[in-house]
């Protein structure tokens, strides 16, 4: 197996500019990433087989995105950093074995090994459940624009972007500019709320400048964003027809569509950094220090698996680790970096702001939406009567105890998706699982890796 001096799990913006920053100081990188392409979902890039004449239409900052690739490039060229792309990392051994399933089959692994590890393993959306949200045509934020942007797809004709988060408006802008008619873009947040934060939010200015040109956008496609509503129902027999709406008053109106872009903010990927012992904060998140340095040795995180910011806030944090394992590998003190930790500093409190403004709905208000008959966990079709029925009848009384009584989480996401939804209609805290592996592994595999770790060394 080969062995690098660091290796970077992650090519979204935080491990690109890790990798980057590292290679910079001619430290040795493998670079990993389940994609066929860098970028992670920020960047997600159209395949290469679909010949996109103006990619860069279907993406915020794409200059920046240029140097970031050309750089990437210019390493890999001279060696610094080994690329691998489609690696699925799985597991984590302390030390740092990294190991990853190859490519869309995922049916072999291979293994590195590093002096020192950097985790940029990102996030995923939160979907709340309602009735109906398992209809063809309901998807997820993020996977709307995924198909925009890896396939130029577009997932309807006539969408519906709803729930809370700064997700929604580059979603929402993105179908609208591809030629989708986009019937509303329906926030639960009360505006009102930012507000509060109004001292963070003006010293991050490029930000809402960003913000301000989605909004413009939206405008010029006659695309109305309506606060304070939530979709509580899906409608259609073989695929999405139509949902409802509901405002914080109770009235409800229907709306016709075909496709529903659904999100609730973002959590953080931590099974790794668990997984080697990392501590996490009471958010959820890897708990790292001015240098992006847990408590682990020689494991660093960067990005949103150490908080839900943003991809100018990971570029920063990926800057800062990346100089960071540069300088304890050669045995000195990092170089002065404060412009990348000041600007960490100011769009974290910009992040913590939009996530205080952008929180979503409490339980109380759309557990009561959830039927009995609405499915909770779509791996192992568990529905909500049954996770009520293992806390009322049973006396589950944690997530655990609802996923052994009702197998809700045992399926392929292992509870990422559902864990929200079962926790919500449980009524009992969501807290992050502890599982030796960060994504479903074939037996096989298993086996083949447990052999070669019991070899004796030759």
């Amino acid at each position: 197996m080969a062995h690098y001096e660091l290796a970077v799990v992650g090519a979204g913006p935080a491990g690109l500019a890790a990798a980057l920053t590292a290679a910079d100081a001619g430290v040795r990188v493998v670079l990993l990433d389940g994609a066929p392409e860098a970028g992670g979902q920020f960047y997600r890039q159209t395949a290469r087989q679909l010949h996109a004449r103006r990619p860069q239409r279907l993406y915020h900052a794409w200059p920046t995105w240029e140097r970031l690739r050309d750089r990437l490039a210019a390493h890999c060229s001279t060696g610094l950093i080994t690329f691998l792309a489609d690696r699925h990392v799985w597991h984590v051994e302390p030390g740092f074995a990294v190991h990853a399933l190859l490519g869309p089959q995922q049916q072999t692994s291979e293994t590195v090994t590093a002096d020192a590890l950097i985790l940029a393993t990102g996030g995923y959306e939160r979907v709340l459940p309602f009735p109906g949200w398992t209809l063809p045509g309901v998807l997820t934020a993020g996977g709307a624009q995924a198909m925009l942007k890896a396939g130029l797809v577009l997932p309807g004709r006539r969408a519906i972007v709803a729930g809370t988060g700064p997700l929604l408006l580059p979603v929402a802008a993105g179908l609208a500019a591809a030629g989708a008619h986009v019937a509303g873009l329906y926030d639960s947040a009360d505006p009102r709320a930012f507000a509060k934060h109004t001292s963070a939010l003006v010293r991050s200015p490029e930000k809402l400048l960003e913000g301000a040109g989605y909004a413009a956008h939206l405008a010029r496609h006659g695309v109305r964003v309506r606060f304070r509503q939530t979709i509580v129902r899906a409608h259609g027999s073989d695929r999405l027809e139509a949902v409802t709406a509901a405002r914080t008053d109770g009235t409800e109106h229907l709306i016709e569509c075909d496709t529903l872009a659904v999100s609730q903010g973002m959590l953080p990927h931590t099974e790794i950094a668990q997984t080697l012992g990392a501590a996490l904060t009471d958010l959820g998140t890897v708990t790292v220090d001015d240098e992006q340095c847990t408590d682990v040795p020689r494991l660093w995180a960067a990005g949103e698996a150490t908080g839900i910011g943003g991809a100018a806030l990971s570029l920063a944090e990926g800057e800062i680790a990346g100089r960071s394992v540069a300088a304890r590998l050669r045995g000195t003190l990092p170089a002065p970096y404060l412009k990348a930790q000041r600007k960490r500093r100011r769009l974290r409190a910009f992040a913590e702001a939009i996530e205080s403004a952008y929180a979503p709905p409490p339980a109380s208000a759309w557990t009561a939406q959830v039927d009995d008959e609405t499915v909770l966990c779509r791996c192992e079709e568990v529905a909500a009567g049954a996770v009520r029925e293992a806390v009322s009848e049973l006396g589950a009384t944690d997530l655990r105890s609802v996923k052994l009584l009702t197998r809700a989480g045992m399926g392929w996401c292992q509870g990422r998706i559902c864990g929200p939804g079962v926790a919500g209609v449980a009524g009992c805290p969501q807290t992050p699982a502890r599982t030796p592996f960060a994504r479903p592994v074939p037996l096989g595999v298993l086996t083949e890796t447990n052999s070669i770790n019991e070899r004796p060394e030759s």
